[in-house]
């Protein structure tokens, strides 16, 4: 075998190595997956109402904060399931995962969303384990919307996924 041979052998392994390696998949829920339906509840937490805030939201912005520009985004996705189970992804992985708190509505002359809190099983490093006491609220079934209670705090804008 000349030596010519020998690189373009080289040549192709090398570029079939690094084009199965990129190669781009679904977000992998595995480990969510895995997780029994009744962890936290033994039947759904959210009302009737809201239901279709369940499925895989993609995050698109940050606003609020003190000066109101928001935050650096530092996760992708945010996927609620049934029964109050909700999981992070960043870089598709998950890197953490917990369980909805329903909370008391402060303001029930104004409703906002479903106020709850975002109880991680894992500590990350994430604004929303920071400031884990949100309101979802639902836009026309295809943008979500995490809205802080208070002042000077940070909310987070999704579009659905699926």
């Amino acid at each position: 075998m000349t030596m010519k041979t020998t690189i373009r052998i080289f040549e192709i392994v090398f570029l079939i190595f690094i084009f199965g390696s990129c190669k781009t998949e679904e977000i992998s829920l595995n480990m969510l997956d895995e997780l029994p339906p009744t962890k936290y509840y033994a039947a759904d937490i959210i009302p009737d109402q809201y239901n279709q805030i369940y499925g895989i939201w993609k995050i698109t912005s940050t606003s609020g904060g003190f000066v109101g520009i928001g935050y650096k985004k530092d996760f992708d996705y945010l996927i609620l399931k049934k029964n109050g189970i909700f999981g992070i992804i960043r870089n598709d992985s998950l890197i953490t995962y917990g369980k909805l708190t329903l909370l008391l509505d402060l303001d029930m002359n104004l409703p906002i969303g479903i106020h709850c809190n975002f109880d991680f099983e894992k500590s990350v490093n994430i604004e929303l384990c920071g400031d884990s006491e949100k309101y979802i609220q639902l836009i026309n079934n295809d943008t979500l919307n995490l809205i802080a209670p208070c002042c000077d705090r940070y909310n987070t804008h999704f579009i659905r996924k699926k």
